[in-house]
């Protein structure tokens, strides 16, 4: 993910991300930016990415009118609502948690197994809590 870094004159950090913005009438969505999933090799991907791009790629289905619910995605994908439910909340997370999942660059002890115990909404508490503040 191409991304800028600028200190400013106040001494705070800005840190410029591209993004796509996506309006549907009733709100505006941050969307995952194409080149990057484009980047990973399907056939070599992590359990943690496999997870990450599935919680973009539910989204988009509910997003789109796919299918109205997550009952009738769970359906369709034959999976449990609890599943869909913990992928659907990696979209959550901080961008500069997700760019260093999809790069393979998170810490060692950032796991699946650990995101599905949940995490806070906010993200500077997310990277505390995992690590990467």
């Amino acid at each position: 993910m191409n991304r800028q870094v600028e200190k400013l004159v106040n001494g705070n950090i800005a840190v410029t991300i591209p993004i796509r913005l996506k309006y549907d009438g009733h709100k505006t969505v941050i969307l995952q930016p194409e080149k990057v999933v484009e980047a990973l090799d399907i056939e070599t991907m992590s359990p943690l990415q496999e997870a990450l791009v599935q919680g973009f790629q539910y989204r988009d289905a509910l997003e789109s009118g796919e299918v109205s619910s997550v009952s009738e995605l769970a359906r369709k994908e034959k999976q449990e609502r609890a599943f869909l439910f913990r992928a659907l909340s990696l979209v959550n997370l901080a961008p500069d948690i997700m760019e260093a999942i999809l790069n393979g660059a998170e810490p060692r002890a950032f796991t699946l197994s650990r995101l599905r115990k949940g995490f806070p909404d906010d993200w500077n508490e997310q990277r505390k809590l995992f690590g990467m503040a």
